[in-house]
């Protein structure tokens, strides 16, 4: 069976559970969203700086060491998703984490535009959009599969014809292979980003 069908087959199979993860990412960037907009003072301007910080950062910064700082983060997130899946409490512990990924996508975007306007808009599409075209529906994709290795571990040798550590190889393999995409996302993020905004700014 192609790649293609395979993947058209799991998002059919798995679709309840693809609708339950991208609700649960809306909400987070809502919250996120309405969250930046209560912030004080003190914490906005603090963010401010941040932000200013970090567009003469991302231009002196090599490109190398962004791109293993990056990527380690996001390796973090997509570890902590793959244990998440290990355990028979990990759909709602998942979920948590795909709505604070939400949340922290929602607030960066919205602060963003918020604080800085129609500069904010240029900043958020020049170094937010880019990286997550590629690491949210990645992210989406680990999330459902990881909840379906919960599934499994949850109903237990009795109801899976698949044995407990062949179906455990399968999931960090297919771990392995979602790096590959967080990898690219990563040089995304280090190499073209960085590009963008010392061309604009």
């Amino acid at each position: 069976m192609r790649l293609k069908q395979v993947f058209k087959k799991h998002v059919k199979d798995n679709r309840l559970k693809y609708l339950i993860v991208l609700t649960v990412l809306l909400l987070g960037v809502i919250v996120g969203s309405y969250k930046s907009a209560g912030l004080e003072g003190g914490v906005r301007g603090y963010l401010l700086e941040l932000i200013d910080n970090y567009l003469d950062y991302s231009s002196h910064i090599k490109e190398p060491e962004l791109f293993f700082r990056v990527f380690l983060k996001q390796v973090e997130i997509a570890s902590l998703v793959w244990f998440l899946g290990l355990t028979v409490i990990g759909f709602p512990l998942i979920l948590a984490a795909v709505f604070w990924r939400g949340f922290a996508l929602g607030f960066t975007t919205s602060f963003l535009i918020r604080e800085k306007a129609g500069t904010g808009v240029v900043i958020a599409l020049l170094s937010v959009l880019p990286q997550n075209l590629v690491y949210m529906p990645v992210f989406i994709l680990w999330a459902v599969i990881a909840l379906n290795f919960s599934f499994y571990i949850l109903a237990g040798n009795k109801r899976n014809s698949l044995p407990l550590f062949k179906g455990l190889i399968i999931y960090t393999l297919m771990f392995l292979g979602i790096l590959l995409f967080i990898a690219l996302g990563a040089f995304i993020e280090a190499y073209f980003v960085p590009w963008l905004i010392n061309i604009v700014f």
